[in-house]
């Protein structure tokens, strides 16, 4: 239970105080595969380690074990296989995986029935409101926690911006707002043919694009996150 709390809190510092780009490539047939750099920022590091003084004593770091944890739940999914996970050193990391099918995937990461992705045999399509957050929270079970709810859209709806920001002031000190509205998502998405339209992200490529939004929109959630890519 401690190793699981440690992942916990280490993850919810890691979606709120990083920069996170994924590479996201769609061979066909629903497979594909993704490749994650993170970048923690300092600040939460240092959140990290005075959070590790209660706890018992680790070898790893804290960031270092949350990530490790994260792979080791994408290994129980069978549609994912590859999984490879390295600290680059100056709180960098990488994460990588292939996938059989993305239906499969969230399917068995419990999502069943999602709306998050479409995919046919020409175009992918992602929508994220508060309407389906539930599907994401059963895709990935650290968003249901309840240390990370009260953080997440469904306990700030409504929120202004700068009411939570607030809250983060009074949570975690001073350097907590800007390490937040610093935190950027991006992901990279490599389609197999060539783009003929493309909706919330821009094209960087014959057969490229890339989607990217800040995390506090992730947190409260106001408006749709969504993209939408064709090709030929």
């Amino acid at each position: 239970m401690k190793r699981y709390l440690l992942i916990l809190v280490a993850m919810i510092l890691f979606l709120a105080g990083c920069q996170v780009t994924e590479e996201l490539s769609i061979e066909g047939e629903g497979q594909g595969s993704s490749y994650t750099d993170i970048h923690v920022e300092p600040f939460f590091i240092d959140v990290l380690e005075d959070f590790g003084e209660f706890l018992p004593e680790n070898d790893e770091s804290m960031m270092d074990s949350a990530i490790r944890g994260y792979a080791s739940q994408l290994d129980g999914v069978s549609a994912i296989s590859d999984i490879k996970w390295e600290s680059l050193g100056d709180n960098n990391y990488t994460v990588s995986f292939s996938f059989s099918d993305i239906d499969t995937l969230l399917s068995e990461m419990g999502a069943e029935n999602q709306t998050l992705f479409t995919l046919s045999s020409n175009s992918l399509s992602f929508h994220l409101d508060i309407d389906n957050y539930s599907e994401l929270k059963s895709a990935v079970p650290f968003l249901a926690d309840p240390n990370f709810e009260v953080y997440g859209p469904e306990y700030n709806q409504g929120m202004s911006e700068t009411d939570y920001l607030d809250m983060i002031y009074f949570l975690l000190g001073e350097d907590g707002p800007e390490a937040i509205t610093n935190g950027i998502i991006s992901v990279n998405i490599t389609v197999p043919g060539t783009i003929t339209d493309a909706a919330g992200c821009s094209v960087t490529g014959e057969n490229t694009a890339a989607f990217s939004f800040p995390i506090i929109d992730f947190l409260l959630l106001s408006e749709s996150l969504e993209f939408s890519v064709t090709w030929n």
